[in-house]
């Protein structure tokens, strides 16, 4: 796979600009507001209070890798707004009017695959609690993948009443810092179950999604096939620059 060239990306912010919100000014308003929460939760932890030993970890995410955070503009109807999630439940409760609280417990968790994947009555109580988007048709993988930002996101639109979770469209600012052997990295990119969630978004609940680049560019989900081998790799030369992520 090749990366984009830039006639190809300008064309393709061109036409996602069409949409209600999709757009350059949205992205960079979305990505202060990621820059902004990120600040609150050091602020908050960082106050002169003694810290127990989660909370300090939390704070050296916050200053450091191992924390994502994002926002979202949402034209889904019955779910219009600006949400944003962290993926650390402290952070979360350091601002629980800023951030979204994320779902159920059930939703946060997931099932396990085998669950998922079963067409077996048994299971369709626990796969109903702990679904999402349309008809609660999206269910998360086990081990609480549900609890990225993201999918607290998702899982927070999905709950809210009268929402159908289809239609519309979604604009994600995500703020993803991790490890890597050569230092710390940020990206913009969800990562791969997140990035399933979304692809089932789009396909199964007609939801058009929009991630913002490196350059605050609203990226379409997929140029053609979401769930194309390259797919992935395709989004990530268009959100980082690269085709893994990192910036």
């Amino acid at each position: 796979m090749g990366g984009k060239t830039g006639n190809a990306v300008a064309s393709t912010v061109s036409n996602a600009s069409v949409a209600p919100g999709i757009t350059v000014e949205e992205c960079a308003k979305l990505k202060d507001k990621n820059e902004e929460e990120r600040e609150k939760v050091v602020d908050d932890l960082s106050d002169g209070s003694s810290l127990n030993q989660q909370e300090q970890a939390t704070l050296d995410k916050a200053e450091g890798t191992g924390m994502t955070i994002s926002s979202a503009t949402s034209q889904v109807p019955g779910a219009q707004g600006t949400f944003s999630a962290s993926s650390s439940g402290v952070a979360q409760a350091c601002n629980p009017n800023g951030r979204v609280g994320g779902g159920t417990s059930e939703q946060k968790m997931g099932c396990n695959s085998e669950v998922r994947g079963s067409d077996s009555p048994k299971h369709d109580e626990a796969k109903e609690k702990a679904g999402v988007l349309c008809d609660k048709s999206h269910v998360h993988p086990g081990g609480g993948k549900g609890a990225h930002a993201q999918t607290k996101i998702v899982n927070h639109m999905s709950e809210l009443p009268g929402s159908a979770m289809e239609g519309g469209s979604m604009l994600l600012n995500i703020d993803w810092r991790f490890k890597r052997k050569s230092g710390p990295k940020q990206s913009g990119m969800p990562c791969g179950s997140c990035y399933d969630m979304l692809c089932h978004a789009q396909k199964e609940c007609d939801i058009q999604i929009f991630i913002c680049d490196k350059d605050n560019n609203p990226q379409p989900l997929s140029n053609g096939d979401c769930e194309a081998d390259d797919a992935y790799q395709d989004l990530c030369q268009r959100v980082d620059g690269n085709p893994e992520p990192g910036r």
